[in-house]
């Protein structure tokens, strides 16, 4: 088979000495923990749930220096947001308002600087906005990230930025998706896609061809009970190559008149507490509230949803710490018991 090469452009080649002795600078977090320099980052969310408001706090932090909840970005970066559908006005307003309480620790003339934004209902109506699907588009975008000496880039979101993508459901429909942010990794820079939910809101739309390129894969799905006209949702990732620890556990997101409020999942809660249960580790409920760092009051609260919620019983809770208390006994008569070796039987002539 012919494989066409483009011969203006030499391609690389390494041995793997020359690969052993490249002495690489060591890789910065744009967001610690979980967002390095030169990688690319997939966020999906359902409608109305707060994706474009995570991202425009995620963005101020970046450019600004400052810090979402845990997540820090230590130092002012400079980032473009790609935004193909939201009200120019509806952008001012959110970023005031995210400015002002979202994003601790903001320099807030430093990320006015930084941050600059190319929104499709900023064009004249007869001008052609960016289509991330066409190689000429996406040679125009790394330009663009260039002259501006972008650092970061978010496209908000990929239904309003690849008008020539047919089907989301054929995985060879996304392939020049993925050779676009595989462009923006050659060229060193943090690429970030924002993409919409299923109609379930439980995955990403489309193939999931799609998540193969990222390193990074953050779901923002609905929870279960959401306050009303509130951005709201259940951080999830779904992929992540850095050591996040409980920075990236699964926490709920809810955004008030003081920013971000982010506490434990309580699906995840009962879930941990479900497995301490019967994991058969634990021989009292004291045991397994200090291992899941809780007090005694606030584990029982946990197991009576766990027993409303019909995911165990009460007879079910004391069966498992009844089995752990023997297995424990039975563990401990076994290192306790001082056994004789066997007697040698007598040799029979």
């Amino acid at each position: 088979m012919n494989v066409h090469v483009n011969t203006h452009v030499r391609l690389k080649r390494r041995t793997l000495a020359d690969l052993l002795a490249h002495p690489f600078e060591p890789r910065e977090f744009i967001v610690e923990p979980w967002l390095r320099n030169g990688e690319t980052a997939l966020i999906w969310a359902g409608s109305g749930v707060g994706k474009t408001m995570l991202t425009l706090s995620l963005a101020l932090a970046m450019a600004g220096g400052g810090q979402v909840w845990e997540w820090k970005c230590t130092k002012p970066r400079k980032v473009l947001i790609i935004d193909g559908e939201m009200h120019l006005q509806d952008l001012q307003e959110r970023i005031k308002m995210l400015a002002a309480t979202a994003v601790q620790g903001l320099d807030m003339a430093q990320a006015a600087a930084n941050l600059s934004i190319i929104a499709r209902q900023d064009q004249s109506p007869d001008s052609t906005f960016y289509d991330v699907t066409d190689a000429d588009h996406q040679q125009c975008i790394l330009k663009k990230c260039q002259d501006t000496e972008a650092e970061v880039l978010i496209i908000d979101n990929l239904s309003t930025v690849a008008d020539g993508l047919a089907d989301e459901n054929d995985a060879t429909a996304f392939r020049s998706v993925q050779a676009f942010m595989l462009k923006m990794k050659q060229a060193g820079i943090t690429a970030v896609l924002v993409h919409h939910a299923r109609k379930d809101g439980a995955a990403l739309r489309g193939s999931t061809a799609l998540a193969t390129t990222f390193e990074v894969i953050l779901g923002l799905k609905k929870p279960k009970v959401r306050p009303q006209g509130r951005a709201c949702f259940v951080a999830v990732f779904d992929k992540f190559r850095a050591q996040g620890g409980t920075a990236t556990s699964s926490r709920t997101w809810t955004l008030g008149d003081s920013g971000w409020a982010v506490e434990e999942d309580p699906e995840d809660e009962l879930n941990a507490t479900l497995a301490a249960i019967q994991s058969l580790r634990f021989t009292k409920q004291k045991e397994v509230a200090e291992a899941l760092g809780i007090t005694p009051g606030a584990l029982t609260k946990r197991l009576q949803k766990l027993i409303a919620a019909g995911m165990i019983s009460e007879d079910g809770v004391k069966e498992a710490l009844g089995k752990a208390q023997r297995l424990r006994t039975a563990e401990a008569s076994a290192v306790d018991l001082d056994v004789d070796p066997k007697p040698e039987e007598d040799e029979t002539y």
